[in-house]
């Protein structure tokens, strides 16, 4: 009978330690910035339109353009930026990062007229229920590479439609259209 106890017990621990060596090895979590800067992952979890590329911006500076499911970490200076991803639309998040802080954006595939359209939106910490997918993909996948892709030349050729995007985030301004916000208290460390 002491035998049979000990049996059940090292069984109970083999299954929770292999467990957790499984969890363990698909989860990567949320990695901090280099020394001096902020870091801003844009998550794309909801498969809906996965065939279109969506492009990403940090105000005239083009980062990149994936579909599907995905995410990309921008690793940048800390202060004010304007964030923007193109589709069949445009959406802007004006954001105020500090340094040494993480940042999360939902980039999520709206319906459109054509193809695809794109939302972004800012993630607050305390957002359970918005990290909750995020985390699943960043728990599965590693983020996609945009500094592996050369984008150069598409980026040359993207300066007319950079300027018209500027000058519609000018125009929402403007016009006061709503302009999500990511505020520097929304770091998730």
């Amino acid at each position: 009978m002491h035998s049979k106890t000990f049996k059940v017990k090292l069984i109970i621990f083999v299954l929770i330690f292999s467990t957790l060596l499984v969890f363990h090895g698909y989860s990567q979590g949320l990695t901090p910035p280099s020394e001096g800067k902020s870091l801003v992952y844009f998550v794309r979890y909801n498969p809906t339109g996965a065939l279109i590329n969506f492009k990403f911006f940090d105000g005239e500076n083009y980062l990149g353009k994936f579909n599907g499911t995905k995410y990309f970490v921008y690793e940048c200076d800390p202060g004010k930026h304007v964030f923007w991803a193109a589709s069949e639309n445009r959406s802007f998040v004006e954001a105020d990062l500090e340094n040494g802080k993480i940042y999360v954006i939902e980039v999520r595939p709206m319906p459109g007229a054509i193809k695809a359209g794109v939302k972004l939106i800012p993630i607050a910490p305390d957002n359970a229920k918005g990290m909750k997918n995020i985390n699943k993909l960043i728990a599965k996948k590693d983020p996609f590479d945009l500094d592996s892709k050369d984008f150069s030349d598409e980026a040359e050729d993207l300066g007319f439609f950079i300027s018209n995007g500027m000058k519609k985030y000018q125009t929402d301004k403007e016009k006061d259209k709503s302009i999500p916000q990511l505020p520097s208290n929304y770091s998730h460390n």
